[in-house]
């Protein structure tokens, strides 16, 4: 197979994805022209949900142990994502807005989400997009929740709801409509033999695949991605 980079946006273009095996990455690529609605989602990319948890042991068998959470900030004035997000609306918003429906996103920005599939189609359209596509429905468990919780963590959710991480619950819980994503597809021949089926339970994966997912997630730093 001649090896070919494409990309993809929207239902009808991604519904088109080839069923061959090769690599995938989403990015972020908003149609909506609201740019504080926009900012808003690139500074939860940019925020590291946790804590940090400290433990002094002492004598007896005492132990000191202390959580904080943990807060990304820029610079000396320490500023917040959201906070920096603003200044460039406020300087150069129609160079953002420019930038974002533009091809550069993919060779400009990290992905969001990067993988290994089998096969194409059913990875990224099947049970990515039209996974996203559903979770957004009034009526799904995940809308439900997060009607209620507003301000939960995709691992809340999953915790709660007892789902597996995948690329649409992180989308989801983000806000990301579907028609705002992107992906950057790479099919290739050279997958090992043993690669194995596209699944979202990682009891599931083969040791080859967990493998090229590992340098995967190493060389190209996703925004998302299993915890």
């Amino acid at each position: 197979m001649q090896r070919k980079q494409w990309q993809f946006q929207g239902g009808m273009q991604i519904a088109r994805i080839p069923s061959v095996p090769g690599l995938y990455a989403w990015y972020y690529r908003p149609l909506a022209r609201d740019t504080r609605a926009v900012s808003q989602t690139i500074a939860s990319f940019l925020e590291v949900p946790g804590e940090i948890k400290t433990e002094i042991q002492m004598r007896y068998g005492i132990r000191l142990v202390s959580k904080s959470p943990v807060n990304v900030v820029y610079g000396a004035e320490r500023e917040s994502p959201i906070d920096v997000l603003n200044e460039v609306i406020d300087y150069a918003e129609q160079f953002l807005v420019d930038f974002l429906n533009s091809d550069a996103v993919y060779s400009f920005t990290r992905p969001i989400y990067i993988g290994i599939a089998k096969d194409l189609y059913t990875r990224v359209y099947t049970q990515h997009y039209l996974s996203l596509d559903a979770m957004w429905d009034n009526n799904s468990s995940v809308s439900k929740y997060l009607n209620l919780f507003p301000h939960a963590t995709v691992q809340s959710t999953m915790d709660k709801l007892n789902l597996y991480h995948s690329f649409a619950l992180e989308a989801r819980v983000r806000k990301i409509a579907p028609r705002d994503l992107m992906v950057h597809i790479f099919p290739t021949n050279s997958f090992p033999s043993d690669i194995g089926s596209d699944y979202d339970d990682p009891k599931l994966e083969t040791a080859s695949r967990r493998a090229l997912e590992k340098l995967l997630q190493l060389v190209s730093d996703p925004i998302c991605g299993r915890r």
